[in-house]
């Protein structure tokens, strides 16, 4: 893949990234085997301890000992591929340089499939009259035409293929690409052989089919690759771009404030950089980083968080993380490290695939060579030569996954979930382990009225208006559970936000104050119920986050908020457990509201992990992961990185968008009950795969001993490749 980004020298990228661990960003790679290859080249120098390379991302992470390697022998060895190294990229470059690399290939294969159109005609044609049209100076001029047609073909649509191919070979781990190549070359070669004797037999149609279908699944891969450079661009964009410095005028964007300077924070806006409130008191939601449901107040000295969002009042901190090193920004990184992991059953087929082009490759050889020594002829043992590599050519094998993913992905998209890529979809048919978020996942995630507490004599459908008419045109989950709909703000009624309430002078100059327990008591009011009383520290309690309203300092009643179940929360959890699945519940909530809701859904207490940072979460995923594949299922910003680390990261319906990016199945509608049957869905495609991978490799097996004894030409064994990628699309089509 191409992209804008500029190219480092090793000392460049050695002053960027000084330590013995850094993120790169790999320009001009076309193919997971390429990956491969350079993945295989890095780990060769001396002095790597690890390194992982991903083709999803265009990223590599190496480790090394700075003591024995230095950054410009990685460079080096990179660049003998033929590739660069550079720092890495934004998300909406990688994206972009994606988009580009799909619209080159979908040109390329557009050239084929309309040269190769012709092409096919034309051997038809021959296949049809080979009395008329075989070794006579008609048959000679068709071939001369169709050589002519497949030259584009060869010339622009195969080109990434031979680079490709090139490139594997010099690395010593040969796949498709370049048993393509040989395959496509050998046959340009022995049809202009045949062409300057004045014969007709030539092997277009070999090549032109050989190219237009590894095209197609490549087309098909690369549209899958984007998932990930999405989801770390979903990220990023969570956290607001600029921030308004205390000695300034007007907005800068946040890269440009440095560590120690001071910026204000607006109610209800999200905080753009990590700090310290040095002005101020407030709440904060920092449910998408943390998962904790209840707002968390925040005093003089104590942390803010990028992407927590200000609830309460205006607020001054002090910088104390820049961009590049807040947390949001490691939970970034994280997912980076974690993106790029394939699948069992795609490994399995690059396995194959590894073994089956050298071991192709050496047998071709030997047909020729046996075959010239045992008197069969050059020619006619060249031919059984590229009968091998023709027939062995694992286009079946290539496709065998992602025809089935189609064919099963279209199913799924009609019951609303959506699975990202083959190797999602192969993963979640084994899955054994499921790892759950609480807050937004298995509840709702926003706070709702659970209960209402009045004083004597007041109704609660008068205490619900007076609140809702405080709270009308509010911003922040606390005023929307108050909220009615058909409550509109009033222009005469008089409304100030403080800190941690609302003050409401009606129109009979009555005051209505709606806020927590321990803003009203510093107004004097005292709380009549013990049921409504604060925590000591003026913090909600488990019970839930409680709201207070008073009129003219007498208390009228409380509100207790809550974070009600999601609908068949409780039977899909059962359901799963019946299905034999190992659940968990990882959240960055509280210890109490966490068991409470596990006994509401029927979770085992021992199966409860509250408390979690997004590192603990993905620790969590890790260890699972030694047992049974495992996959995570969330929502948040705060679950990016266990989902990113899954083998299947899980998003449901409500999702954040950073979420829903990083996730490689989302469940666009239907809740949780749509959870089990897609994991259903998944498991049939699963076993279609292995059905499919089984059907490619009876093929080879079976038709490379033909291809040896001769019995099979170049140009038949095109054929019965065709047919077999034929019947593993048939297969894969197939109802449930």
């Amino acid at each position: 893949m191409t992209s804008g980004t500029a190219t480092l020298t090793g000392d460049e990228l050695s002053a960027l990234v000084p330590a013995g661990r850094g993120l790169f960003s790999i320009d001009g790679m076309w193919c997971p085997s390429c990956a491969a290859a350079t993945e295989r080249v890095i780990a060769r120098v001396p002095g790597v301890t690890r390194v992982r390379v991903s083709f999803a991302t265009t990223s590599a992470l190496i480790d090394w000992d700075p003591e024995r390697v230095e950054l410009a022998a990685l460079v080096r060895a990179v660049e003998r591929l033929g590739y660069q190294v550079g720092p890495p990229r934004a998300p909406e470059d990688t994206v972009a340089g994606i988009d580009a690399e799909i619209r080159r290939l979908g040109m390329r294969l557009a050239v084929a499939v309309f040269f190769g159109m012709w092409v096919m005609v034309l051997a038809l044609m021959r296949y049809l009259e080979p009395a008329a049209l075989g070794n006579t100076p008609v048959g000679h001029t068709l071939s001369l035409i169709a050589m002519g047609l497949v030259t584009p073909v060869v010339g622009f649509s195969a080109a990434p293929f031979f680079l490709a191919g090139w490139r594997t070979l010099r690395a010593g781990i040969p796949g498709m690409d370049a048993l393509v190549s040989i395959g496509v070359a050998g046959g340009a070669l022995l049809s202009l052989v045949e062409l300057a004797q004045g014969g007709a037999h030539i092997y277009a149609d070999t090549m032109v089919m050989l190219i237009v279908l590894l095209s197609i699944g490549r087309l098909v891969e690369m549209r899958t690759v984007r998932r990930a450079a999405t989801a770390i661009g979903a990220l990023e964009r969570e956290v607001p771009e600029r921030a308004w410095p205390v000695d300034g005028e007007g907005p800068v964007p946040a890269d440009e404030v440095a560590v120690g300077d001071r910026i204000r924070v607006s109610a209800g806006a999200r905080v753009p950089l990590d700090g310290t409130l040095v002005e101020g008191a407030t709440r904060v939601d920092a449910s998408l980083l943390t998962g904790e449901s209840t707002p968390v107040w925040v005093g003089l000295d104590q942390p803010l968080a990028a992407g927590t969002i200000n609830l309460d009042a205006p607020v001054v901190m002090r910088v104390t993380a820049a961009v590049g090193d807040r947390e949001v920004d490691r939970i970034l990184g994280r997912m980076v490290e974690m993106q790029g992991n394939r699948s069992e059953i795609t490994r399995l087929a690059d396995r194959l695939a590894r073994r089956l082009v050298p071991g192709a490759l050496i047998l071709a050889g030997l047909v020729a060579v046996v075959g010239t020594a045992a008197g069969l002829g050059f020619e006619e043992s060249l031919l059984r030569a590229l009968s091998v590599v023709v027939i062995a050519c694992p286009c079946a094998l290539s496709i065998a996954v992602p025809i089935t993913f189609l064919s099963f992905a279209e199913r799924a998209m009609r019951r609303g979930v959506l699975f990202r890529s083959p190797a999602v979809m192969e993963q979640a048919g084994q899955l054994r382990h499921l790892l759950i978020d609480k807050t937004g996942t298995l509840t709702r995630g926003e706070p709702t009225v659970v209960d209402v507490i009045c004083a004597d004599g007041v109704a609660p459908a008068e205490l619900e208006r007076l609140a809702a008419m405080a709270e009308a045109g509010m911003d922040h989950p606390v005023a929307r559970a108050l909220q009615d709909p058909t409550v509109l703000p009033d222009s005469g009624i008089q409304r100030k936000r403080e800190g941690r309430g609302v003050i409401m002078t009606l129109r009979d100059g009555a005051e209505i104050r709606v806020g927590s327990a321990a803003w009203l008591a510093e107004a004097g009011i005292g709380l009549s119920e013990e049921r409504g009383r604060p925590a000591a520290d003026g913090r909600p309690d488990d019970a839930g986050t409680r709201i207070h309203l008073a009129r003219d300092g007498v208390w009228l009643g409380t509100f207790t908020l809550g974070d009600p179940l999601r609908d068949g929360a409780a039977n899909t959890i059962s359901g799963l457990q019946q299905a034999g699945f190992v659940l968990q519940m990882v959240t960055g909530d509280a210890a109490a509201p966490a068991h409470q809701v596990a006994r509401d859904v029927g979770l085992a207490s021992g199966n409860v992990h509250a408390a979690c940072s997004p590192e603990d979460k993905a620790e969590r995923v890790l260890a699972a992961q030694r047992h049974a594949p495992a996959g995570f299922v969330g929502d948040g910003i705060n679950d990016s990185v266990a989902m990113a680390a899954a083998d299947v990261g899980v998003a449901i319906d409500g999702a954040s968008h950073a979420a829903t990016s990083s996730a490689g199945m989302v469940i666009a509608r239907g809740g949780l009950p749509a959870l089990h049957r897609a994991l259903l869905t998944a498991r049939a495609a699963r076993r279609r795969m292995l059905q499919n991978l089984g059907l490619a490799v009876v093929y080879n097996g079976l038709a490379i001993p033909l291809a040896v004894a001769g019995v099979i030409p170049p140009s038949a064994a095109a054929i019965a490749m065709l047919a077999s990628s034929l019947s593993v699309m048939a297969n894969a089509a197939r109802a449930e």
